[in-house]
Parts: structure tokens; sequence; C-alpha cells
């Protein structure tokens, strides 16, 4: 009787657990899918709140935790991002180094880690610029190191060397090379799954469109 008892407890552990998976892949499809469509930081800063939410109720969940990261950063990026950068990305990074423990050696966290770098050249791009410059590079170089495949490492690699002035080797023409990499590599690349980073794609296509002009 013991050994049944037993066996019922771990089915129903089981069967709740697939459930709460299935409510947590369903709520993070739903807010990806949501802010595919938002533009101000206002509707970034909402959707950071979302996914804290999920977050909190999944604390093992990394992907949880580093979309709340990517939105505080698409704050910074928005059209109303020039104030409040460094604040809005020390609460990025301390949200991507919650996903960072959750899930070490992972080349999507340090492909976001690169761009948060290349955010803090915003506050100060003359005083700024070398150095942070210098630590995206190595973000997105331990990025190639797990996963050379990864169509983001070029793409944001691109935009580093876009912003970085022509005397240093930087400019538009020495980035357009990483830009169409990025593309292809867009081409081939399949995420894991619904959930998993699967950003960039378009408008790295248009700066592959203006390298042409």
């Amino acid at each position: 009787m013991k050994k049944i008892i037993l066996s019922s407890i771990i089915i129903l552990a089981g069967i709740f657990a697939q459930a709460g998976d299935k409510d947590y892949v369903k709520s993070m499809e739903k807010n990806l899918k949501e802010m595919e469509k938002a533009e101000t930081s206002a509707e970034f800063e909402a959707f950071a709140a979302n996914f804290e939410a999920i977050a909190k109720k999944n604390p093992d969940q990394w992907l949880a935790q580093y979309y709340v990261a990517y939105s505080y950063l698409n704050i910074v990026f928005s059209e109303e991002g020039s104030t409040n950068i460094d604040m809005n990305l020390d609460k990025a990074e301390a949200f991507l180094g919650k996903a960072r423990e959750l899930s070490p050696e992972n080349d999507e966290i340090e492909v976001l880690q690169g761009w948060i770098y290349q955010g803090r050249i915003q506050v100060d791009p003359m005083g700024r610029g070398q150095s942070y410059s210098q630590k995206a590079s190595t973000s997105f170089g331990k990025a190639k190191n797990i996963n050379p495949d990864n169509p983001r490492i070029y793409f944001l690699v691109g935009q580093n060397v876009m912003y970085t002035p022509e005397a240093f080797g930087g400019g538009k023409e020495a980035a357009c090379p990483y830009f169409i990499k990025a593309a292809e590599k867009y081409e081939v690349f399949e995420p894991e799954s619904t959930i998993s980073p699967n950003w960039g794609r378009e408008y790295n296509h248009k700066l592959v469109v203006s390298c042409k002009d």
C-alpha cells in the first residue's frame, strides 16, 4: 500500500510539474509575441515587469531572467532611452547575472552582456568609448567560443565596429562584412524553443541593405 501511495505522489508531482512548465511557456510566448510591437520605453518597462513576475514564479528558469534584462536594454535603445541609461543598464545587468547563475557558459547571455557594455558607451562616448568597446568585444569573444553560429554575435560586433571611429579601424565599410555574415548565420539559425532568443534579424537586414547603398 505504501508503494502504491508513493507511486501516486510521484505521478501527481510529474503532472503538476508539466502543467507548471506549460503555464510558464505560455506566459513567455504571450509576452514575447506582444513585445514585438513595443516601441516606447514605457512599453518595454511594462514588459520588464511582466517578465520579472514570470521569473519570480519560475526561479529556476534562466530565460525569464534573460528577458527582464533584454527589456531594460530595449528601454535604453528606444527613442526616449537617452535618460537614466546607467540605471536601466544596472537593472539589466543584475537580472542577466541571475540568468548566468542558472545557465553558465551560455552564448546568449554573453551576447546580451556585450550589448549592455555597448549601451554604457552612450552615457559618455568620448570617455567610455574605448574601455566599454573592449569589454563588449571580450563578451562577444566569449559568446563566439561557446557558439560561433550565433548570428547575434556578428550583428552586434558589426554595430560595435560601425560606431568606432574610422581612424581606429571602424566605420560603416568595416562593419558591413559582419552584418553580411550575421545575415548568413540568421538564414540557417534555428532557436532551441519557441521562447529562445531569436531577435536581431530584421534590423540586421536593414543594415545589410544600407551596406549596398
